[in-house]
């Protein structure tokens, strides 16, 4: 039991290291944008972040789970915000990596 949660653990710490290499390889080119959209957060077993995204009026951007986008889906699940930070594309997919962000008031709409 304990060898299967083991083998389990390594396994996502590859996967997990593999897509925070990747991301943050393709997601440093770009300009600097400003996006509002409300973000939502997947969470393992254990309740630890495996996926941000913000979802805006002009579609789905995954964030880079760097340090800044980790603290925006810990401090920010299920609200609206306004996010500054680089977007980039990988095979269809829209990339976001956070450079500041803060919460949208219900007025600013």
């Amino acid at each position: 039991m304990f060898a299967k949660k083991q083998k389990m653990g390594i396994g996502f710490l590859v996967t997990l290291t593999a897509v925070l290499l990747a991301s943050t390889c393709f997601a440093a080119e770009g300009e600097t944008v400003t996006l509002k959209g409300v973000v939502s957060v997947l969470r393992d077993a254990d309740d630890v972040i495996v996926s941000v995204q913000l979802a805006t009026d002009g579609g789905t951007y995954d964030v880079v789970l760097d340090a800044k986008g980790l603290e925006l889906g810990e401090g920010m699940e299920g609200e609206k915000v306004e996010v500054k930070g680089v977007v980039s594309e990988e095979n269809d997919q829209k990339w976001l990596k956070v450079m500041t962000f803060k919460a949208v008031e219900e007025e600013e709409e």
